[in-house]
């Protein structure tokens, strides 16, 4: 009886050695994130009284490109203390930083059909109307100026958040577990940063299609690329209304999810040809 009991704690003991092992480095992050968004606070309304009210006009006009620049800076100051765990995790798994071109492709033409089928569908049925939270995120990011936008959504976040939560938590993931583990709890993990429903389900969805691309091609700048190309899919996509008119319709969006499922068979028997070629 006592043997079990010991047996019980260890494995508890286990348990939030694991949790902990995967959430610190998100945690990490977000304490620096804050951090550093309330020293930038800070100092903008500290230049606010020092220039005065022409100044604090400008700023406030602009107060969408404003707010996207200084969550920039605090998102590249948030990795700054995860980035050698992401080098540690990498040397774990001993990647190489190149990667074929065709492949590259074929991950830009997913990350193009996926994000931009799944947002199609969303708003087709009327699922992405259903969150007044999303609304207003979807207004601060799309009130960006579009030069800052590019950089924010298309550089700066897809890198940090692929350090944070394939680079790391996923590799931890599937170390202490396994891929198949680590492919669900990243992408529900991606999902529940977000914030709200809406970005919940689509973070969710494309989070486990990164984290699946991550194994099956064993390059970190494979899910990168995959962000950077989704996120500049939607984002120039939503200031271009006809565009818009032919994608998100009934046909465009089936058409859309028809070659984001081509796309990910032939990621998969890439995946076996490269795995069978390496065996030989």
């Amino acid at each position: 009886m006592v043997e079990k009991g010991k047996t019980g704690g260890g494995n508890r003991q286990s348990f939030f050695w694991k949790a902990w092992e995967v959430l610190f480095p998100y945690l990490l992050y977000y304490l620096v994130f804050n951090a550093a968004y309330l020293i930038l606070a800070f100092a903008y309304q500290a230049t606010v009284e020092r220039f005065g009210e022409g100044y604090g006009q400008f700023m406030t006009a602009h107060a969408a490109t404003v707010t996207g620049v200084m969550g920039g800076l605090c998102t590249l100051a948030g990795i700054l203390p995860v980035v050698p765990m992401l080098k540690e995790e990498l040397r774990e798994r001993g990647e190489t930083r190149r990667f074929a071109p065709l492949k590259a492709a074929l991950t830009a033409i997913l990350a193009c059909s996926v994000s931009l089928g799944l947002n199609a569908l969303l708003t087709l049925t009327g699922f992405a109307d259903s969150s007044q939270t999303y609304q207003k995120v979807a207004d601060k990011q799309y009130g960006v100026a579009f030069a800052a936008g590019l950089v924010l959504y298309g550089v700066i976040s897809p890198f940090a958040e692929e350090v944070v939560f394939r680079g790391v938590i996923y590799n931890r993931l599937r170390r202490l577990y396994s891929p198949a583990v680590g492919i669900v709890m990243s992408g529900a993990l991606f999902g529940a940063f977000h914030g709200n429903l809406v970005q919940g389900v689509y973070g969710t969805c494309l989070g486990m299609l990164m984290a699946y691309l991550y194994e099956r091609s064993g390059k970190f700048g494979i899910p990168f690329l995959f962000h950077a190309v989704a996120n500049l899919a939607v984002y120039t996509t939503a200031r271009l209304e006809r565009v818009q008119e032919i994608l998100f319709t009934p046909a465009g969006c089936a058409v859309l999810l028809v070659v984001s499922a081509g796309c990910v068979l032939a990621v998969h028997r890439s995946g076996d040809i490269t795995k069978n070629t390496l065996a030989k």
